[in-house]
């Protein structure tokens, strides 16, 4: 039916129509944002029109494929765009992509990382020097330690996985 004869008939439908176009602006004027809003403030969930424009259309194509006729591609695309689990737009589903690239980027990186340092070699501790006047026994000896002997120590105190 045309949205002329639907008019005619509806009068009351037409100056609804009316009003709802000149505080709201057309529909062709809404962006999803707009329209998801005021879903939302009417007090109905978007995601559940969504849900419930899907499973109508599906009905439809599966009517449509019943009777042995195509389905029409406006019908397909509408499917496509309304899948449940999908976003909902091209843009959408762009930059989910690019999110997911993103973030494989970045566990990518911290795995490289995480090798890098493993092959490190260890720091070690360099011991004090101080005033001769101050040292204890155990302190007057440790300087005079080969570093050999350091180093010997140091590896039995390290852990066997060799870190």
């Amino acid at each position: 039916m045309s949205e002329q004869k639907e008019k005619d008939l509806f009068p009351q439908n037409a100056r609804l129509g009316q009003l709802s176009d000149s505080l709201y602006g057309s529909p062709s004027q809404l962006d999803a944002g707009e329209a998801r809003e005021l879903l939302r403030r009417a007090g109905i969930d978007p995601e559940d029109v969504k849900a419930r424009l899907y499973r109508k259309f599906d009905a439809l194509a599966k009517e449509y494929a019943a009777a042995g006729r195509p389905v029409p591609a406006l019908l397909k695309q509408a499917l496509s765009d309304l899948r449940p689990g999908v976003p909902g737009s091209p843009k959408e589903r762009a930059l989910v992509r690019e999110a997911r690239a993103v973030i494989r980027s970045v566990i990518d990186h911290a795995q490289r990382i995480q090798e890098r340092l493993a092959r490190l070699p260890r720091v070690t501790l360099a011991t004090a020097y101080r005033n001769k006047k101050e040292l204890s026994k155990g302190g007057s000896q440790s300087h005079t330690r080969q570093p050999e002997d350091l180093l010997k120590r140091n590896n039995r105190s390290r852990p066997k996985d060799g870190r």
